[in-house]
């Protein structure tokens, strides 16, 4: 209880320097949620009853912050944090997107606290189909200790649906993404024997 009021306390005496990037799937890229969005997403893998929660926003331009809730192995629920500073948005087809962080700030998940360093960047796409929905390529390094590097990308095939992929230093995995609606993302990810699902919900205040 201790230890958690502490990390607590950093937390908020790091706010003004921190906050969180966005994700491809698990990996972090060089962007954050917009400003004022408020966003829950769920990534489950059922057949071992292994699921991540987050819970997160954008603010202050550069800033964003996440907390998360991680279902392990023996079913018990684990909550950290994830936090990050974001330099400056991708800017198609001339600069990237640079973000800085921390994933798993209270040390809690089985893939451990890590800080890292992601970049991104947007190519555009000009066609009736994908409505200039950018294709985007993300790279960076992070502490983890089963691997340094880590890559994203994600391919629009119109405006509504996108190819996925990112390796996080462990495993490959690649799949679907839908876009229904403006404030709903769905995922369907493959990886080596197993399939994930992701379902995002957000809201701009």
């Amino acid at each position: 209880m201790v230890a958690t009021v502490r990390w607590l306390a950093l937390v908020v005496s790091l706010g003004p320097a921190l906050a969180l990037a966005d994700r491809e799937i698990t990996v972090p890229m060089g962007r954050k949620i917009r400003d004022g969005e408020v966003r829950l997403e769920a990534l489950s893998l059922p057949r071992e009853d292994r699921t991540t929660v987050w819970f997160g926003t954008g603010f202050g331009q550069a800033y964003e912050v996440e907390a998360s809730l991680t279902q392990t192995a023996r079913r018990q629920w684990r909550a950290s944090l994830d936090l990050s500073y974001n330099f400056v948005p991708p800017l198609t087809d001339i600069a990237p997107g640079i973000s800085v962080g921390v994933s798993d700030l209270m040390n809690r998940t089985p893939e451990r606290r890590s800080f890292y360093l992601a970049t991104t960047y947007r190519y555009g796409n000009f066609g009736t189909q994908n409505q200039d929905v950018p294709t985007e390529f993300t790279f960076g390094f992070w502490t983890r200790p089963a691997g340094a590097v880590f890559f994203g990308a994600s391919f629009p095939f119109t405006d509504r649906v996108l190819l996925i992929a990112e390796h996080n230093s462990v495993r490959i995995a690649g799949g679907i993404e839908l876009r229904p609606t403006r404030w709903a993302t769905a995922k369907v990810v493959f990886e080596p024997g197993a399939t994930l699902y992701s379902l995002a919900l957000s809201r701009r205040f």
